[in-house]
């Protein structure tokens, strides 16, 4: 029987770039502009090592100016413009699919070819993950060593709220607690765009009536947004049970572009593995992709004070010790969480 399989439909070649691009597409966080590309990352990623440096000139202090004089005495003491710098890690992650020949005989389509076009949702979400497992590292790291200043906890709140013809909790979401979050950025808050919650929360605001639509670029009313900001929905959002019916749930309220991204293809980053003696002969076949690539929060360096392998893991991006905020002014950073319950 004529078996059109796997390894003939793919190039390798050809379906890297793809699925590299499309990945990108379907990026919640990516199309949002809360992860933009980075070329000096992507430049480094080009050599070797797992670690790199990205040294930036800070902000020049604001110290009072000088008073002028006519004394030729007076001698100006000029001041210097300090340095720091962005450490971030390399990431290399592989994941494959196997199939065996005779599934194709007995199910009467190819699982394969179904897997192929899966592939670019898969790590599209997989890079998602990754963005929100470094955000929780950050604040982690905020919350340990810099006083929560990037952080509005209302899970405490006690109390309720008007809003509309509705009451609320004041610990749940609600127009008071994003103004507060944005407050933490003093005049700077204008830089923040983007509220990136469950879809609890955003069910709830719902139900608020408070969720108002603005075109897309097609005209179409289809994007959400809440007090201004556009609203990102994703259950990839830290919902952590207390038990009791209560849920604490994390809502990220961002600028664009607070996390870098790059990608480098690494030197086989698609393969086609065929096992002709598997399956008492019939064969399986096994579709293996691979991806280098770094996501990096600027204003913020990696310590990798707890990495056990070469590359760190999730549970790994989420310790507040592998974080180290460089950037000392906390406006700099487009960044708030607000914690809220529900229960």
């Amino acid at each position: 029987m004529a078996l059109v399989q796997i390894s003939d439909v793919i190039v390798p070649a050809v379906f890297a770039s793809y699925m590299s691009v499309d990945t990108m597409e379907k990026s919640a966080l990516f199309r949002s502009g809360v992860l933009v590309p980075d070329a000096q990352m992507g430049g480094f990623l080009g050599g070797g090592g797992r670690l790199f440096q990205h040294p930036f000139f800070k902000d020049l202090a604001n110290d009072e100016a000088n008073i002028a004089s006519d004394d030729p005495n007076d001698i100006l003491v000029a001041k210097k413009v300090a340095t720091s710098k962005h450490q971030f890690v390399r990431q290399e992650r592989t994941q494959g699919w196997s199939a065996a020949d005779l599934t194709v005989e007995l199910a009467g389509s190819d699982p394969m070819r179904h897997i192929s076009s899966r592939v670019s949702e898969y790590w599209a979400r997989q890079f998602d993950r990754y963005c929100i497992s470094t955000l929780k590292g950050v604040i982690a790291d905020n919350v340990a060593n810099d006083s929560g200043d990037m952080v509005l906890d209302a899970t405490a709140l006690s109390g309720t709220v008007t809003v509309g013809i509705d009451t609320v909790n004041k610990y749940s979401m609600w127009a008071g607690n994003i103004l507060e979050a944005k407050q933490t950025m003093g005049d700077a808050a204008d830089s923040l765009s983007l509220l990136v919650m469950h879809s609890r929360i955003f069910t709830n605001l719902q139900r608020q009536n408070l969720i108002a639509y603005i075109p897309n670029s097609q005209g179409v009313l289809n994007i959400p947004t809440y007090m201004g900001y556009q609203v990102l929905v994703s259950d990839m959002c830290p919902a952590d049970d207390q038990g009791g019916g209560v849920t604490y749930y994390t809502t990220y309220l961002v600028g664009r572009g607070v996390l870098g991204w790059a990608e480098k293809a690494p030197k086989n980053p698609v393969a086609v593995d065929r096992q002709e003696r598997s399956g008492g002969g019939a064969g399986i076949e096994t579709l293996i992709t691979r991806r280098q690539f770094a996501i990096h929060p600027y204003g913020f360096n990696w310590t990798d004070s707890s990495c056990a392998a070469q590359f760190p893991t999730m549970a790994e991006m989420e310790t507040a010790g592998n974080w180290d905020r460089v950037y000392p002014e906390r406006k700099k950073i487009p960044l708030v969480v607000i914690k809220t319950k529900n229960g």
